[in-house]
């Protein structure tokens, strides 16, 4: 009877094993990287926001009152963190202080990169915050990743406008740069936000990866607390850094259990009975 037993337990492994090696062996086939910009105004907005898995990178606005704190905090976290440099739009809409606008000087455009790296001390790397106008500026984007190489800072366009020259430009400069795929949240109803997660998923399966971008709003949380906890096998939450980095992702090694195929003592007469041992024979 305890052989027959053990014998169904080894064919239980096996298939323990088998099955865990195919959801390795999927695992990783899309990566995704989200990044969360505006962060530094809300505190309770904030503190949802790091409560995420640390994988998630934050942008933080250099003039925000909680620049600073947010800085430490996702250091802390061992979180990537991002400067979120407000640029020019095309609009007429105004800037936060400290922004890059058109026309700026090679000097201008390096002392507010310094200064905002000063205050978001942690950073990897930039995106832009608004900036259609600006990134569409070769001569401002030429001193921007001027500045970027010498501060040895990575780019993300946010592609807030589709004749960005932001990413072409990089390059020739040698910044490493990537752009934004998806935004997660243009739209703040919760059924859009949900919509577009699941976009970023299908972007992640067919190209491989999905750089996501969103904002700290109580629905945005919403979906990513419950997409990220249910996160399908063959998708992986990465770091950005991990991207720009070029870094590979290792899946997780499968979980084998292992049985001792030898009988045990107890399955051979004479049956003697152990305290606390179930299914022993009396």
């Amino acid at each position: 009877m305890i052989k027959k037993i053990l014998r169904s337990a080894v064919k239980i492994a096996g298939v323990f094993a088998l099955s865990a090696f195919s959801l390795t062996a999927t695992a990783g086939n899309g990566r995704l990287a989200i990044v969360i910009d505006d962060v530094g105004y809300r505190p309770k907005e904030d503190a949802a926001i790091y409560a995420l898995p640390k994988a998630v990178s934050v942008a933080i606005i250099p003039s925000a009152p909680y620049a600073k704190q947010r800085n430490q905090q996702a250091a802390q976290q061992g979180r990537d963190i991002l400067i979120h440099m407000p640029m020019q739009p095309l609009s007429n809409q105004k800037i936060e202080a400290g922004g890059l606008t058109l026309g700026m000087s090679q000097d201008e455009v390096s002392r507010r990169v310094q200064q905002a790296k000063a205050i978001v001390s942690h950073a990897i790397g930039m995106n832009n915050h608004m900036g259609s106008a600006a990134t569409s500026d070769p001569d401002l984007m030429t001193k921007l990743m001027t500045t970027l190489r010498e501060q040895q800072l990575f780019f993300l366009d946010s592609r807030t406008i589709g004749r960005s020259v932001a990413g072409k430009i990089a390059g020739q400069q040698g910044v490493k740069s990537l752009d934004r795929h998806i935004f997660l949240d243009d739209s703040d109803q919760l059924a859009d936000v949900q919509r577009q997660f699941n976009n970023a998923l299908q972007h992640a399966r067919k190209h491989g990866t999905a750089i996501v971008i969103g904002h700290p709003r109580k629905n945005t949380v919403a979906v990513l607390q419950a997409g990220l906890r249910h996160l399908p096998a063959d998708i992986q939450l990465v770091g950005l850094g991990s991207l720009w980095r070029n870094e590979k992702v290792t899946p997780p090694k499968p979980f084998i259990m292992l049985f001792n195929t030898q009988p045990a003592p107890t399955s051979a007469p004479p049956f003697n009975e152990i305290p606390l041992l179930r299914g022993v024979p009396r």
